[in-house]
């Protein structure tokens, strides 16, 4: 019986209809106001009085889609050797770029030498230069990348128009001059590499040149049409032969072996087939209608013009690679293109003081009514069950 009253008396206290609340609010509505007009007066004085007013300097940089490097020379420098970037080994498209130039910007390299020009650490009392650094890079530094149109946006806020706009220009500074050297150094890497690789190559084609000229010495300036004359030239003497022996037969047929014209033609016929056999086998150098290991010297000399013109060819392609990494390397001239520099902020990026000051005059209204709701629930279950245990007493 008395747990049942216990559970009617909380049901009644936990049971509130929007009159209660109505009732409350008009019961406590002095205490609630000047709770409410406390909190906005202290918000009024942070946010117009204490906290500074930040302001925001903005630049935008366009991505110049330009090729770099190695693969860069290769796909742009040289008119053959197409489809690089198609197959997303290019290094210089917009997305890309602009990556680099926002790991450039973040670095501790560039934000390091931002800090000490401005002093930010003593402006700021920091201790550590790794709080400034991460502070800087999470509060006041902010970057936007638009990859479908390659911008990138580089935004300072700080309570200083005139610095902020000084500080964006000294990152733009900063990220022209590192980039600078970055493409240097590549280019300078590229330079070293291509070098080496050109310079083997034209020893190489000295090598073969060399080797060919002592060829030439031994077998002919040209082989390959001394042996092509020679071949014709037992071809004629092949088709003489035929037609010198069928002559032979006719005359054989007319006339006995014993006479001189038949004597005659076959020794015409020995002639011919033992010259046909001498140039067939002859190895001798000194003379130019020979056969004799022919397809070995052809294949060799071939061999040695091919190499020959293999390694033209390279020297042909290293070139001007070469000639344009050595610009690379002592190019200096500005790598990024800004859309729009950085200016004085005239308006305030933040606090929004009137949207804030509202605010918290809301919470600090919806505080206070919680904290006399909550009095008025505690005051009512405590009269409740004192008339509870009067009750019992009775």
């Amino acid at each position: 019986m008395e747990e049942q009253k216990r559970t009617d008396i909380n049901k009644q206290n936990n049971q509130t209809t929007i009159l209660d609340l109505l009732n409350i609010f008009l019961k406590y509505k002095k205490q609630i106001f000047v709770f409410t007009l406390v909190g906005c007066i202290i918000s009024i004085v942070v946010y117009f009085f204490v906290l500074d007013l930040i302001y925001t300097s903005t630049a935008s940089i366009k991505s110049t889609s330009k090729a770099g490097g190695l693969l860069g020379s290769l796909g742009s420098g040289i008119p053959d050797i197409e489809g690089l970037d198609e197959l997303g080994v290019g290094g210089g498209k917009s997305t890309k770029e602009l990556a680099a130039y926002e790991e450039i910007l973040i670095s501790r390299r560039c934000l390091e030498e931002l800090i000490d020009k401005f002093g930010l650490m003593q402006r700021d009392e920091y201790r550590f230069k790794e709080d400034a650094l991460k502070s800087f890079r999470e509060e006041q530094m902010q970057i936007k990348i638009e990859k479908q149109s390659g911008i990138m946006y580089v935004s300072v806020l700080d309570k200083d128009p005139q610095l902020a706009k000084e500080m964006v220009e000294f990152l733009l500074t900063q990220l022209d001059k590192i980039n600078i050297e970055l493409n240097v150094t590549n280019a300078k890497n590229n330079r070293e590499f291509i070098e080496k690789r050109y310079f083997q190559a034209k020893e190489d084609l000295k090598n073969t040149e060399d080797t060919l000229k002592s060829f030439q010495q031994i077998y002919g300036i040209a082989p390959d049409l001394q042996f092509k004359a020679s071949a014709q030239s037992v071809f004629a003497l092949e088709a003489e032969l035929k037609a010198e022996e069928v002559k032979l037969d006719v005359i054989k047929r007319i006339l006995s072996a014993d006479q001189p014209e038949v004597k005659l033609q076959e020794a015409k016929v020995n002639s011919l087939r033992s010259k046909i056999t001498e140039i067939s086998a002859s190895t001798d150098l000194t003379d130019y209608l020979r056969l004799g290991n022919s397809p070995q010297i052809i294949l060799s000399y071939l061999r040695l013009q091919r190499d020959m013109e293999i390694q033209a060819k390279i020297i042909t392609f290293l070139l001007p690679l070469y000639e344009q990494a050595k610009i690379e390397e002592k190019r200096e001239t500005p790598t990024i293109l800004i859309l729009d520099k950085p200016f004085v902020s005239e308006r305030k990026t933040k606090p929004k003081r009137l949207t804030m000051v509202l605010v918290f005059t809301f919470v600090g209204f919806v505080l206070s009514y919680t904290f006399f709701l909550g009095l008025h629930k505690f005051r009512s279950f405590k009269g409740s069950l004192k008339e509870y245990n009067k009750s019992n007493e009775s």
